[in-house]
């Protein structure tokens, strides 16, 4: 990928309902001939909606969390972003929820110097959104063993997690689909079906 210079190509999306739980009970750790225990029973606090801007060249992430995922929220986390690099032009990718597609959000867009282009990713193709793999590596490092008292708690920890991701494990994700698997899959389903 070579986009022009002063140009950022962001894959951005919205994790939404994560749950600020709080374990009642501590996780038993590993110990020789045990896995990892925790415990199912827990309190919930609320929930937090997440929007996220992934950099496809550098692995960078910008987040902010929200008590709701409307257009409203969408255009003031554009906002956010957008007033951490004004000088550049933007790609943005994103899939084909409603609010990515409301007349404030194109007017925002199309009223922006230099440009900001939104993408529509294809129907049922948001795993192409690099975005979702961050959520992935969020959930199974941050959020899983996750045990908060407070949504606050929650954002704190997001946060955290933000940080320690930008300053010590950001990069690009490297594209491994080559298609070829789609192309074998037809001989797959004459052999199911028979």
């Amino acid at each position: 990928l070579h986009p022009p210079r002063h140009c950022r190509i962001l894959c951005l999306d919205e994790k939404t309902h994560i749950q600020a739980l709080e374990r009642l009970y501590p996780t038993l750790p590993v110990r020789p001939g045990w896995v990892e225990r925790q415990e199912f029973e827990y309190l919930r606090h609320g929930t937090v909606d997440l929007f996220a801007a992934f950099d496809v060249l550098t692995g960078q992430v910008f987040a902010q969390c929200y008590q709701r995922h409307t257009n409203r929220e969408f255009r003031h986390f554009l906002r956010a972003l957008r007033s951490r690099d004004p000088d550049s032009r933007w790609h943005l990718i994103v899939d084909n929820a409603g609010f990515h597609k409301k007349q404030e959000v194109l007017d925002w867009c199309a009223a922006q110097r230099p440009k900001v282009t939104l993408h529509w990713l294809p129907t049922h193709g948001s795993w192409l959104n690099q975005v979702e793999i961050w959520f992935s590596i969020l959930s199974r490092k941050c959020l899983r063993r996750a045990s908060v008292r407070s949504t606050q708690d929650l954002r704190n920890l997001i946060h955290r997690f933000i940080t320690t991701w930008n300053t010590h494990f950001a990069h690009p994700f490297e594209w491994t689909y080559t298609g070829k698997p789609l192309a074998v899959a037809p001989q797959h389903y004459e052999l199911l079906a028979a």
